[in-house]
C-alpha cells in the first residue's frame, strides 16, 4: 500500500528563484495589459469598480501561479472573478453605472463584496502553500516524459465507462450517492493526465481530440450541459506548463475559450427549448431517451438559432455567468426582514459531512432554492421543476457574519483548498498521479460562486477522501502500469538524480 508522506521545505509560495526567464515575461506582460485595462477602465461608468476589477486578475496570478503544476485553483478563482465582475462589465456596455441598473446601491455593494471574497479566497489558498517548496515542475514533466499515451487511454477507457455506470446507479441508492459521485469524479483527473501528457510529449493528438469529441457529445444529452467541463480540464492541463502563454499553448488555450464562449451562448439559446423536450419526451427517466432522439433534437434547434437568437443568448449568458443579483436581493433582504444566522449556515455544512447519510437516512434534502427564497424575499424555482438556485457560498456567509465577518470563512475555505492542492501534488510519491487527483477534487468543487457552502464542502470532502483511498491502493499499480515499457523509453533523457521518481 502506499502512503502520502513529504517533507515540507521551508519556502514561500511562488519564489520568481524557479521561475524561467520566458516565464517572467510572460507575467510581466501579463501585468502590464492588467494595468493598462485598469487606467482605460477608470474612465467607464463604473469607473473605480472596473479599474479594481481589471487589477484583480493580476493579483491571482501572483498569489496562485506556481510554474509547472496544474493552476486548478488559479483557474477557480479566475471563473469566480468573472463572475463577481460580468455585472460591471455589462452595464458599462450599456452605458449604466451599476446603481442605476438596480433602482439601488445593493448591487454595487454585491459586486465590491464579491470582488473582495474572491481576493480573500487566493490569500487563503496561498496560505496553504505556505512551506511547501519550490514548484514541482520538474518532476511532473520527468513523470509525463515516462508515461505511455495508449495506456492512458485505456485507463481513461475504463474510468469512462466506470463513471457512466457510477451516474447511471448514484441516484437508485440515496444513501451512498455522494460517494458513488465522488468515485465518478475520478475520470476528470484521468482526462487531464491524458491531456497533460499528450501535450507534454507532443504526441497522441488523435486520441485526445477523440477524447476531447466524446465527452462533449456525451455532456450535450445531459440537461445540465455538461459538454463544458472536458474544456475546462483541457484548459488547466495546457495552462500547466510555463510554455501555457505562447507558443501552441496559448493558441490552445484560446480556441478553449472561444469554443467554451460560442457553445455557451448557443446553449443558452436553446436550452429552455430543449430541457422542454427532455420533460416531455423522458416523463420520469430522462436517460430513458434515445441518443439519436436527443442528438436529432438538439442539431433541429441549433439550426434553429438565427443572429438574434445568438446576440439575445449572449445577453442571457452574461446574466447567467454574473451571479451577484441574488446576492443583491439578499443585501436588501438581511438584516432588515430576515436576521443574521450567525454561523448557522456553514455550521450546519460541517454537521452535513459529519452526517453521512448512509447512517443517517432521515437527513433532509438540500434544496439551495429554499434559501433563496428565505433570503432574498423572491420566489424561485426549486426542486419541484428540476432546478436548484441558490444565492452562493459568498451570499451565504453575509447571511451568517454580515459584510465583515463573511470574510473569515471564506478565508478557511480557501485555506482549505489550498491544503488540498498542496496534499496531493507535494505529498504525493507519484506526483503526476498526485496532480491528476487534485484535478479531479477542486476543478468542479472549487470555481463557481454560485454554490452553496454546503454543497462545496462536502462535494470536497467526499472527493478528496474517496481519492486517498484510491491512491492508497491503487497508486503504485496504477503508476507502474502508465509507465512506458523499457524498449519504448530507451530515448527519454534522464533528469538529475536527485529529482528522479522512485
Amino acid at each position: 500500500m502506499n502512503t502520502l508522506s513529504t517533507p515540507l521545505p521551508s519556502s514561500f509560495v511562488g519564489s520568481n528563484k524557479t521561475a524561467s526567464p520566458q516565464s517572467r515575461s510572460a507575467r510581466i506582460g501579463f501585468w502590464g495589459v492588467c494595468a493598462s485595462l485598469a487606467v482605460v477602465g477608470f474612465f467607464t461608468p463604473n469607473g473605480f469598480v472596473t479599474s479594481v476589477a481589471f487589477a484583480v486578475p493580476a493579483i491571482l496570478g501572483l498569489l496562485l501561479w506556481r510554474e509547472g503544476e496544474p493552476p486548478v485553483l488559479l483557474f477557480g478563482c479566475a471563473f469566480q472573478w468573472l463572475q463577481a465582475t460580468a455585472a460591471i462589465f455589462y452595464t458599462n456596455h450599456f452605458g449604466q453605472t451599476l446603481e442605476e441598473a438596480f433602482g439601488s446601491n445593493e448591487l454595487s455593494v454585491a459586486t465590491w463584496l464579491s470582488i473582495l471574497a474572491v481576493v480573500v479566497l487566493a490569500v487563503g489558498i496561498r496560505c496553504g502553500f505556505i512551506g511547501a517548496g519550490k514548484p514541482r515542475r520538474s518532476e511532473l514533466e520527468f513523470e509525463a516524459s515516462r508515461m505511455d499515451i495508449k495506456k492512458v487511454t485505456i485507463l481513461y477507457g475504463l474510468s469512462f465507462v466506470g463513471a457512466a455506470l457510477l451516474h447511471l446507479i448514484a441516484w437508485r441508492f440515496p444513501s451512498i450517492t455522494q460517494p458513488l459521485l465522488a468515485m465518478a469524479a475520478l475520470k476528470w483527473g484521468v482526462v487531464y493526465l491524458l491531456c497533460y501528457t499528450v501535450m507534454h510529449q507532443r504526441q497522441g493528438y488523435g486520441i485526445l481530440v477523440v477524447c476531447l469529441g466524446l465527452e462533449f457529445t456525451m455532456g450535450l444529452f445531459g440537461i445540465f450541459a455538461d459538454f463544458k467541463s472536458v474544456f475546462f480540464v483541457l484548459v488547466v492541463a495546457a495552462m500547466s506548463s510555463p510554455l501555457a502563454l505562447r507558443g501552441r499553448r496559448l493558441v490552445v488555450t484560446v480556441i478553449c475559450f472561444v469554443i467554451l464562449f460560442t457553445l455557451g451562448v448557443v446553449w443558452t439559446a436553446v436550452k429552455m427549448d430543449y430541457r422542454e423536450f427532455l420533460a416531455n419526451e423522458g416523463t420520469a427517466n430522462e436517460e430513458a431517451i434515445p441518443v439519436e432522439r436527443k442528438l436529432g433534437k438538439l442539431a433541429d434547434l441549433v439550426e434553429s438559432v438565427t443572429w438574434d437568437n445568438f446576440t439575445d443568448g449572449i445577453d442571457a449568458l452574461i446574466l447567467r455567468v454574473s451571479y451577484v443579483n441574488f446576492f443583491a436581493l439578499t443585501l436588501e433582504n438581511v438584516p432588515t426582514r430576515v436576521p443574521y444566522e450567525n454561523g448557522e449556515l456553514w455550521g450546519g455544512s460541517v454537521m452535513h459531512v459529519l452526517t453521512p447519510r448512509f447512517l443517517f437516512p432521515d437527513k433532509p434534502a438540500l434544496d439551495d432554492s429554499e434559501r433563496t427564497r428565505l433570503y432574498t424575499g423572491v420566489q424561485v424555482a426549486g426542486t419541484e421543476t428540476g432546478t436548484s438556485i441558490g444565492i452562493g457560498y459568498v451570499g451565504e456567509s453575509y447571511v451568517d457574519y454580515g459584510p465583515v465577518g463573511m470574510f473569515a470563512p471564506i478565508f478557511l475555505l480557501g485555506l482549505f483548498y489550498g491544503l488540498i492542492n498542496r496534499f496531493f501534488i507535494t505529498a504525493a510519491k507519484y506526483k503526476l498521479l498526485g496532480a491528476a487527483m487534485a484535478v479531479s477534487v477542486l476543478i468542479f468543487n472549487a470555481y463557481a460562486i454560485e454554490t452553496s457552502n454546503i454543497k462545496l464542502v462536502g462535494g470536497v470532502v467526499s472527493v478528496a477522501l474517496v481519492s486517498v483511498v484510491i491512491y492508497n491502493l491503487c497508486g503504485r499499480t496504477i503508476a507502474n502500469f502508465l509507465k512506458q515499457s523499457p524498449a519504448s523509453k530507451a530515448g527519454v533523457r534522464q533528469l538529475p538524480s536527485e529529482t528522479r521518481i522512485a
